[in-house]
This record gives structure tokens, C-alpha cells and sequence, in this order.
């Protein structure tokens, strides 16, 4: 078990962590979490929230929150704090201190976490104990071969639900090392052997979408959140065993599929339908007897089953029920249309489309449409990818804060985006509101929408806030006009970013945002 090693120094010079090229033994997280521990215990309020940025004080912090019996809140987002109620801690960085002897802890007795937002967006908590989670680790290694000399890498964090059983509890259950260097990029994993990468699909679809190649394959690709498509599959299955997770936070695992078309249930769970064919889960994964979910499956045996869509993605407009999946999967067979998703914005029904066709409007897919429905979507945008969090599920907030923008949104022909500096091939169309009345003859991009877009971007690209009026040496050397292609180059530096609207070598506008 996980915590023996805690326990025992008969496990002292085993490695458990890689921090870039630095091993750290059992040994030496025990000093690491004894510190804490002590500094724990200092804490007159009883819950701590931790955040998974920084895998390694996560991998810290998480032991000495169980060890010193304090209930354990993860945040995928800092901006989540304010919704927290109640008194809470946060860590300080890791030290290292003199080792103290572990008590044991009743694993059933502790409290860990989790915020989801479900279909409703609304957040909600999900409680389990670590008891739940050492019997998933347990399911899944079961399930497949894992070598014991094998690393596990991720793109995404330990705080989510995704991250902490693949990236933190199944390589710690298999006696693995956890490599605590969050994969941005594929050219991270130069010279890399012997590894297994923990991922969402839309890292993976970024990838195929560039043909860009890890450098060296992963043995094993692991990804959950979203259905991976096929052709993406293909593209990465030639070099690495792909595992699609189906799952939640509030079940943890249900099923796998493995080059299938079906998915296939965890031995250690039971799946049966409910009286509209959603999912009913049992398992020791979570404390609920049972859980109901909205998903609406196809039971092929009483292993096999496939995934039909959601039950709770029927919306009523005009006193009429619209599936949102149905109307999805009519605009996608429209050629020019490479992924969507469909919302209620407000009262009315709207539409974001994935698209490399730059003609394509919303006058084209609503008449595409109107052939299977009468209700279409009134408000529209076209982008090149339908935004998703790091997790790989919908961004619903970024897709309706670009819904609630006053600016038309421009057309993204391509972006290269790398740890400090993004590429963007950009087209502002001649039908944005910003060219009404800038001017009739020769529209022209207002410098102050150069200026917004080139904040927003590098806010959204680098995760940061930048205030917009921070902006220095702003210059606007020629002319931006309607239907351009141009390029919005950003660069990350230390006291700021540089942005420069481009042409090849010629640069039309550029300024810094102070950080």
C-alpha cells in the first residue's frame, strides 16, 4: 500500500519523483512532508486547499495533509477561492526537516475534495477518502501491464480528478516514478525512454492538427475528458498504445476502450441503465452507494457498452425541445464544418464552429440546416478550435465570454504557441462591427481593437492577467485592412510582452504589456 512506504525505511532509497533530472528518494519526501506536517498542525483551521500547478509540492502537501488529518480541498483554479465558505489554509513552499515517525491513519476517515462543474456549470463538491482512491489505483493496474521501471509524465494537473488517479495514485500504487514536469510541449520529452503520458485530447488533437511528433514516443498514452477522434487516434496509435478513460469525478473510473469500438468496464464495476438509458455506476470508488449519471449509453453485454450522448443536452426554444447533440451532429456533416458546439446563450440558441474555411458564415449552416429543424442557432462565432480546459472537456466560460464580447471575434487561420512565444495567423473579416464606420471607402482595423485583441490573446495563450492600459511604446507603423492575413506575434519577458502585428518582416503595429 502507498502510505506502508511512510511506515517503513525499507523503502528509503527507491525514487519517487523526478524534478527535471533531480531524483527524489522516499527518504527524502519524508523529510519534505515531515516539515509540512509540523507546519500543518500549526493551523488553527482545519481544511486545506491545494492547487496542482506544482506537482511536486502537491505530491508534498497532499501526504502531510492526510498524515496531520486535515480535510483536503483541490482547486483546479485560483480564482475559485472566493466561492469557498468556510476556514481554510494554504501551504507554504516545502522545507526539509528532521523525519518524525508516521502515525497511521484510518483511510476511510479521510476527506478529500473535488469542485466539478458538471452540465450545469454550477460548481459542486465532491467528497471522497483516500480509501476510494487507493481501490481505483488498485482497478486499473489490475487492468493492464505497467512495467515498475517506468515514468509517468502528464499534461495536465494533479488537482483534478483525471490527473490525481493516472499522474499521482497508479504510478505511486505500482511503485513507478512520477515525473513532476507539466508536458507543454512535445519537444519536452527529447531523449525521454520508458514512459507513460497522461493526457487530455485536446493536447493530442493540437498535435495531429500540426503533425507535430513526440520525439520520443511514449509507450502508453493515456487521455480522458472528451472522445477522442479517430483520426487522431490513428495518427498516434502507429507509435504508442493509446487507453481512452471514461469516467467522472464523482464515479472516478467506469470503462476503457483500447483500439475498440465499444468501451469496456473496470472488473471491479458494475454498470446497469436507468428508465431514460443513462448510467448507473457502483463501485468502491466513491462513498455513494450508487451513482446516476446523464449519459446515455447503448449496454452491449454486461462488460461492453457505448456512449450515445447526454440526457441533459435538451434545451427548450419557442416551447420546443432541441437536441443539441442532433443539431451537432447535422452541422458536422457539413463539409467545411471540423468540430461545433451548440448552447443556450440567454434565450436564444447558439453556435461555435471549428472551421479552416474562411468563406464559411452562419447564412450558409443555417440553411444547411434548416433541412432537419426548424429552430437553428441565431448567434454564431467561427473559429479554428472549439476552446477546452487543460483537462480536455468544453471551456464553457471562454466560449460564452467570446459570446458576450462586443467585438466580432477574428478569424484564426493558425496559431504555433511555445512556453514564451505564440504565433497567430489572424483575418479580421469585413463583416466585424468594428469596421462599421472605420471606414466606407477602405475599411481599416482601429488601432484600439489591435491593441484589445493582442491583450486578450496573450492573457489567454500565457494565463495571465495583463491590464490593457499597462500597454508602452505602442506604435502603429501601416495600415491593417479588412480580410488581411496577418500574423500577431507575442513574446514572454521578464517584466512584460511584446506583441507586433506582421507580414512577413514587416511589422504594422507593436507595443509591450507590462506584467
Amino acid at each position: 500500500m502507498i502510505l506502508d512506504r511512510f511506515y517503513t525505511n525499507k523503502f528509503d532509497n527507491e525514487v519517487v519523483l523526478k524534478i527535471g533530472d533531480k531524483n527524489i528518494s522516499y527518504a527524502e519526501l519524508k523529510q519534505y512532508v515531515s516539515f509540512q506536517i509540523e507546519a500543518f498542525k500549526q493551523e488553527k483551521a482545519n481544511s486545506v486547499v491545494l492547487f496542482g500547478d506544482n506537482s511536486f509540492e502537491f505530491v508534498v502537501n497532499f501526504f502531510s495533509a492526510l498524515f496531520s488529518q486535515k480535510e483536503i480541498y483541490l482547486l483546479t483554479d485560483k480564482n475559485r477561492l472566493s466561492m469557498l465558505k468556510f476556514d481554510y489554509f494554504l501551504p507554504r513552499t516545502p522545507q526539509k526537516g528532521q523525519v518524525i515517525e508516521f502515525e497511521e491513519i484510518d483511510i476511510e476517515e479521510t476527506k478529500i475534495n473535488f469542485f466539478t462543474s458538471g452540465s450545469t456549470s454550477t460548481p459542486k463538491v465532491i467528497t471522497k477518502n483516500f480509501f476510494n482512491l487507493l481501490e481505483e489505483a488498485k482497478a486499473i493496474s489490475n487492468q493492464f501491464v505497467f512495467s515498475n521501471n517506468i515514468n509517468f509524465y502528464s499534461t495536465t494537473i494533479m488537482s483534478h480528478m483525471f490527473g490525481l488517479t493516472f499522474h499521482f495514485m497508479l504510478p505511486l500504487y505500482l511503485g513507478c516514478v512520477i515525473c513532476t514536469e507539466k508536458v507543454e510541449f512535445p519537444e519536452q520529452m527529447e531523449n525521454k525512454e520508458n514512459y507513460i503520458l497522461i493526457s487530455s485530447p485536446s493536447f493530442l488533437e493540437k498535435m495531429y492538427k500540426y503533425e507535430i511528433h513526440f520525439p520520443s514516443s511514449p509507450k502508453r498514452i493515456i487521455t480522458a475528458g472528451d472522445k477522442l477522434k479517430e483520426n487522431v487516434c490513428e495518427f498516434f496509435n502507429k507509435k504508442s498504445d493509446i487507453i481512452e478513460i471514461y469516467g467522472s469525478t464523482e464515479t472516478g473510473v467506469i470503462a476503457f476502450k483500447n483500439n475498440t469500438k465499444n468501451f469496456k468496464k473496470f472488473d471491479m464495476v458494475s454498470i446497469s441503465q436507468d428508465e431514460n438509458n443513462c448510467i448507473v455506476v457502483k463501485s468502491k470508488f466513491f462513498m455513494e452507494e450508487e451513482v446516476k449519471m446523464e449519459d446515455v449509453i447503448e449496454q452491449i453485454s454486461d462488460e461492453e457498452f457505448t456512449l450515445k450522448g447526454r440526457n441533459d443536452r435538451l434545451v427548450k426554444i419557442k416551447e420546443k425541445r432541441i437536441s443539441l447533440v442532433e443539431l451537432e451532429a447535422k452541422l458536422k456533416e457539413h463539409s467545411s464544418v471540423n468540430d461545433c458546439y451548440c448552447f443556450k446563450f440567454g434565450e436564444v440558441l447558439a453556435c461555435m464552429v471549428s472551421t479552416n474555411d474562411i468563406n464559411l458564415n452562419e447564412k450558409i449552416l443555417k440553411e444547411h440546416l434548416l433541412k432537419y429543424s426548424e429552430i437553428v442557432p441565431k448567434k454564431w462565432r467561427f473559429l479554428d478550435e472549439i476552446p477546452k480546459t487543460d483537462t480536455g472537456k468544453i471551456d464553457k466560460q471562454s466560449i460564452e465570454q467570446i459570446f458576450g464580447m462586443n467585438l466580432s471575434y477574428p478569424f484564426i487561420v493558425s496559431r504555433k504557441i511555445e512556453e514564451n512565444r505564440a504565433e497567430l495567423e489572424l483575418i479580421f473579416r469585413k463583416n466585424s462591427n468594428f469596421f462599421q464606420g472605420h471606414f466606407s471607402v477602405m475599411p481599416i482595423l482601429p488601432g484600439v481593437v489591435q491593441l484589445f485583441y493582442a491583450n486578450y490573446f496573450a492573457k489567454k495563450i500565457f494565463k495571465i492577467e495583463i491590464p490593457c492600459d499597462e500597454a508602452k511604446r505602442v506604435k502603429f507603423t501601416n495600415i491593417i485592412k479588412a480580410d488581411d492575413k496577418i500574423t500577431l506575434v507575442l513574446n514572454k519577458k521578464e517584466k512584460g510582452i511584446e506583441y507586433i502585428y506582421m507580414v512577413n518582416d514587416k511589422s504594422y503595429s507593436s507595443g509591450i504589456f507590462v506584467l
